[in-house]
């Protein structure tokens, strides 16, 4: 069976960069004209964002996007310490949270760093999914983010940050078959 015949009711990684376009509205519309129901937010992070990443295709490529319900959700500080990293991206969330835990925030963005201050959070919920997504593993493994959570895990490590604030992530878990 060729890869089109198993592709045709499945929003896989190789369909959704082939109907790319530079612009991500336009590549969101794309796909959700196609039948995608996913956030655009979420869309702009997870597929035109990392778009041109092989490393990242390789972790995400044999999921069927389509069957992935996305909702905004609040976990804890203790709970996100928990959260997976594929051994990648662990390098670049090691390297936040080292920082973070040296010198607090430091981005070249004032608004950022502002931001983290008075809210003690992220701007921009980063993108994790449910481990039966992936691997088949129980909890969370993230997906966008690495820095976010490196830096937030630098500040529960200094105190700055309560284990038990709330944070808002991204979380897309399979729709089971009805």
């Amino acid at each position: 069976m060729s890869p089109e015949a198993i592709e045709v009711g499945a929003f896989t990684w190789g369909r959704i960069q082939r109907l790319y376009d530079a612009d991500p509205v336009m590549h969101w519309q794309r796909c959700e004209s196609e039948g995608l129901q996913c956030p655009q937010e979420v869309f702009s992070q997870l597929f035109h964002d990392e778009a041109n990443s092989e490393d990242f295709a390789a972790i995400v490529r044999a999921v069927d996007w389509g069957r992935v319900r996305w909702e905004l959700e609040e976990l804890f500080g203790i709970a996100l310490r928990h959260v997976r990293v594929d051994r990648g991206y662990q390098h670049a969330l090691d390297e936040a949270r080292d920082r973070a835990t040296q010198f607090g925030i430091v981005d070249e963005r004032q608004e950022v760093v502002d931001h983290w201050r008075d809210a003690k959070s992220w701007i921009v919920p980063p993108v994790i999914v449910a481990g039966e997504l992936l691997a088949g593993a129980s909890g969370f493994e993230l997906l966008i983010g690495c820095t976010r959570l490196g830096n937030l895990l630098g500040l529960l490590d200094r105190e700055e940050v309560p284990e038990v604030k709330k944070h808002v992530v991204w979380v897309g878990r399979r729709i089971e078959a009805s």
